[in-house]
């Protein structure tokens, strides 16, 4: 580069040749310049060299806040849509005997009580029949009264004969009478013995035949009294089928047809609720159970469970719940749809909060911290509600690897992670947040 810069001075300083310059020697000043230029350049410093990674800081250790488990009373409501609100006994009404029904005053709508008449039919030839059966009676006790009359009769008779008998029989020692007349009086004493015991033998039969006079009697009486058509239990008739007039007759075997009357006794009444399968096992007799009608204003009334199926339905796998609702005003109807609300209360249990508490699969488990870590900790739970779980039973960390899961019992002395549980592993370290020191 020097030695290009010299040679360029020495042309210029030559006077003679600098009027000879032509556009060739601009071109060379410029070239010039640009070389200089780039010594220039490559003389500059080269850039500094970038600086190394700086080393991450440590991670911070999280404050998590811990509560101890407490005894309270955990509320889990079960709500279910109960099924149609139901009669406590529904019965239908149907005929026993051929007649014409009479006229009856009975409707539906109307409220009845336990044997009233509800419909009567004429059956006259069973009445005639009742009359001669009651005729037989009569007769039959008349025959035995003809029949007492002849013991009596028969008694006298024996008597005479063995006075007679014994008479002859002291007159024939002596040897006044033959032994053929002391025999024949003998031996007609021993046929009245045989005629009294005949009498009373008959006695015996005409009473007989009273008693079964007296059944034939009692079977015609019973049939003309199902002429009645009686309610059998206080109620509401919801069903009317008969007119004046019309020609009612038995129902048929295994075909029943069309009653003549319905009746529903409604106070109390049956209200039904599937449980779930899941909560079927929390559901006892006696727990508190709340009804809200739907329509009319959602009126709630309150009742308790009566009794259950104890039995999963294999179809539909609920359980068969029947809530007896006493009704005196008749506000609940049959038919009624209605939401029912079951509340399963465990009292005086340990708790825990359920942010405490979390399920993964079929393992539920808390984190306790023990020495500044958050030990993973399985958890044996009972009933879940209103923000609370109830703790059974802890895992226990004791025992070697492989062998079966222990468990303990809840003391309320353990420190439990109350929150953000998806954060934390197992053994991970903890700190405390100032206010929960």
């Amino acid at each position: 580069m020097r030695w290009v810069l010299a040679g360029f001075l020495w042309h210029v300083g030559k006077g003679s040749q600098m009027r000879n310059l032509n556009c060739n020697a601009l071109v060379l000043v410029t070239a010039g310049a640009a070389l200089l230029s780039l010594a220039a350049g490559c003389q500059r410093s080269s850039p500094a060299a970038p600086r190394s990674e700086q080393p991450e800081a440590p991670a911070a250790t999280p404050a998590v806040r811990t509560v101890k488990p407490a005894r309270k009373t955990v509320r889990h409501p079960i709500e279910q849509p109960g099924f149609n609100i139901e009669a406590y006994q529904e019965t239908p009404l149907y005929a026993k005997v051929t007649g014409y029904a009479r006229e009856s005053n009975i409707d539906i709508g109307d409220s009845v009580h336990r044997g009233q008449v509800l419909a009567e039919l004429d059956v006259p030839e069973m009445e005639v029949e009742l009359k001669q059966k009651e005729a037989a009676v009569r007769q039959a006790n008349a025959q035995v009264q003809q029949t007492r009359a002849a013991v009596l009769t028969a008694q006298a008779q024996v008597e005479r004969a063995k006075s007679q008998s014994e008479r002859l029989a002291r007159i024939g020692q002596g040897g006044v009478l033959d032994r053929e007349s002391v025999e024949e009086a003998r031996l007609g004493y021993q046929a009245a013995q045989a005629n009294l015991e005949k009498a009373r033998a008959d006695v015996a039969v005409a009473e007989t035949q009273v008693e079964g006079a007296k059944a034939n009697r009692d079977y015609a009486r019973t049939m003309l009294q199902y002429t009645q058509v009686r309610a059998p239990f206080g109620g509401v008739v919801t069903q009317r089928n008969v007119n004046t007039g019309d020609f009612v007759q038995p129902a048929a075997s295994g075909a029943k047809g069309r009653p003549l009357f319905v009746v529903d006794q409604i106070d109390p009444v049956r209200v039904f609720v599937n449980v779930p399968g899941a909560d079927a096992s929390w559901v006892h007799n006696g727990d508190p159970v709340s009804l809200r009608l739907h329509g009319a204003g959602g009126e709630l009334f309150k009742g308790r469970v009566t009794r259950n199926a104890r039995s999963l339905d294999p179809q539909t796998r609920t359980l068969r719940t029947e809530i007896d609702m006493p009704n005196p005003g008749h506000k609940l109807l049959p038919g009624m749809y209605v939401q029912a609300t079951i509340l399963v209360e465990h009292a005086n249990v340990w708790t825990l909060p359920a942010a405490a508490v979390m399920t993964e699969g079929d393992q539920t488990f808390c984190y306790r911290v023990e020495n500044g870590k958050a030990i993973r900790t399985g958890l044996q739970v009972g009933l879940s509600g209103g923000g609370l779980v109830e703790v059974l039973k802890r895992q226990s960390r004791a025992g070697s690897p492989g062998r079966e899961e222990q468990w303990e019992e809840i003391t309320g002395q353990e420190e439990v992670v109350a929150g953000d549980l998806d954060a934390l592993s197992d053994g991970q370290p903890v700190g405390r947040p100032a206010d929960n020191k």
